[in-house]
C-alpha cells in the first residue's frame, strides 16, 4: 500500500480523576490501537467530510483551496474540484452545509438553497430546491445532513414554519429530526427532541442543538451534544426503542439556553458546558467523545461583549480537550483522557496527529490520517 505507515501501537490512558461511576479494576479495560495510516501528497490541511462503507473513499474538503478532494485507500487524490462559482457543476455558493456518499455511487451536497448530486468525478448530475433549512451553526460539514440507504436525514425546518425561529421554547418547539426519501426528498417522518433531554426540560436556544447521529440496521443511534443520553428510534418509523446515560464525569457540565435577542450568550453558554462531539463502534465496543467545560471563575472573568479575543481563546485551548469514553453492552467500562484529538465520521476513528505530537509544532509537507480501532 502506497506511502503507508502499518503500525500497531497500543496505547492506553488511565482516567486522571475516577468518579463513582467509574468500573472496578476487575473489568478488562480496551485498548485504543492505532492500525493504520494514509498520507496524502498535499501541502494543505483539509478536513474529512465522509468515508464510504467499505472505507475505499475519502471525501475531503480543503478550505484553504476551497477544493473538494477524493482519495482512496492508498493516499491517491483521484479527483479535486472547485464547485462553488459560476461553472457549470457548481452549486453557486461559496459554502455548503454538508456532503455525504451514497450508496448509489453519488455524492450529495446540501447547500443553503438546495440538493446537488454528482458522480466521483464530480460531474452535476441533479439539482433539487429543497423546502427546508437545515438547523446547524456549522458550515461545510455540518451534522445536520446525513445519508443512509433510501433515506435522507435532516435536522432541520421547513422553510414555511419560519415563526419557529422566534420562538422561546425554539428548542422543543419543532419536530426537526426528519427523514426524508433519497430520491424525491419526500417527508417520511419527524420527530421532536426527547422528552426527557435537557434541552426539552429547559427548552430555548443552544449553540449545538444538532445531534450526532449513527445508523446501524433497522436503527438509528442519536447523541445530542447538550444532553449525555443515547437514544436509539427504528427506521423508518423514528419509534424512541432504547435510551441509556452515559454518565459523564465532572468536566462535563450541562450548558445553560439562551433567548433570542441576548447577542453573544450562546458562545459563552457552550463555553461553560461540556459537549459531545462523536461517537464510533468499534469490535463491539462504543466509544464517546466530548468537550470539556470551563470552570464558573474562568468564565465571570472574561468580557462577555467579545467572543475569540486572547483569553476568550485562552480558556478554549485550556479546557475545551477532549474526554473519551468506552461503552460495553450500554455499560461505560471506562473515561479519561489519551494525547490525541480523535475524529469519528461513519464508525471511522481517525486522527490527524501522532499520538503525543503538538499538531502545530511540525511544519508537514505532506498530510497523514492515523486510523484507530478499540480492541
Amino acid at each position: 500500500m502506497k506511502n503507508i505507515l502499518f503500525v500497531l501501537l497500543v496505547v492506553l490512558v488511565s482516567c486522571s480523576k475516577k468518579d463513582a461511576s467509574q468500573p472496578s479494576s476487575s473489568i478488562e479495560i480496551p485498548e485504543l490501537v492505532l492500525t493504520d495510516s494514509l498520507v496524502i501528497d498535499r501541502l494543505t490541511d483539509f478536513v474529512v467530510l465522509d468515508v464510504t462503507e467499505d472505507q475505499s473513499l475519502f471525501l475531503l474538503y480543503d478550505w484553504t483551496l476551497g477544493e473538494f478532494m477524493l482519495s482512496n485507500r492508498s493516499g491517491d487524490v483521484v479527483k479535486t474540484a472547485d464547485l462553488t462559482g459560476d461553472g457549470k457543476n457548481s452549486f453557486q455558493d461559496s459554502y455548503f452545509t454538508a456532503a455525504r456518499f451514497t450508496d448509489r455511487n453519488e455524492i450529495l451536497v446540501q447547500t443553503f438553497a438546495g440538493l446537488y448530486a454528482y458522480d466521483f468525478d464530480f460531474i452535476l448530475k441533479k439539482k433539487l430546491l429543497t423546502t427546508y433549512d437545515i438547523v446547524s451553526r456549522t458550515v461545510n460539514g455540518s451534522r445536520g445532513f446525513d445519508t443512509y440507504g433510501n433515506f435522507i436525514y435532516t435536522f432541520s425546518i421547513e422553510k414555511d414554519q419560519g415563526e419557529t425561529w422566534e420562538k422561546e421554547n425554539f428548542s422543543a418547539a419543532y419536530p426537526f429530526f426528519t427523514l426524508r426519501d433519497i430520491e424525491t426528498l419526500d417527508h417520511i417522518h419527524s420527530i421532536n427532541i426527547p422528552d426527557q433531554s435537557a434541552m426539552a426540560l429547559n427548552p430555548g436556544f443552544y449553540n449545538n442543538l444538532d445531534p450526532i447521529v449513527n445508523f446501524r440496521g433497522n436503527s438509528v443511534y442519536v447523541l445530542y451534544p447538550n444532553s449525555p443520553e443515547m437514544y436509539v428510534y427504528d427506521l423508518p418509523g423514528l419509534t424512541l426503542t432504547n435510551s441509556f446515560n452515559l454518565l459523564p464525569g465532572e468536566a462535563y457540565k450541562l450548558a445553560k439556553p439562551y433567548k433570542p435577542g441576548e447577542g453573544l450568550a450562546g458562545f459563552f453558554n457552550s463555553l461553560a458546558a461540556g459537549e459531545y462531539t462523536h461517537f464510533a463502534f468499534s469490535n463491539g465496543y462504543l466509544i464517546t467523545s466530548y468537550e470539556g467545560a470551563a470552570p464558573q471563575d474562568e468564565m465571570d472573568a472574561l468580557d462577555r461583549n467579545i467572543v475569540g479575543g486572547p483569553e476568550f481563546q485562552r480558556v478554549i485551548d485550556t479546557y475545551k480537550k477532549p474526554y473519551y469514553q468506552i461503552f460495553k453492552d450500554e455499560e461505560k467500562i471506562w473515561e479519561g483522557q489519551w494525547d490525541v484529538t480523535l475524529g469519528m465520521v461513519r464508525n471511522l476513528i481517525y486522527s490527524k496527529h501522532k499520538i503525543g505530537e503538538d499538531p502545530d509544532s511540525v511544519e508537514k509537507d505532506v498530510q497523514t490520517l492515523y486510523f484507530y480501532e478499540i480492541r
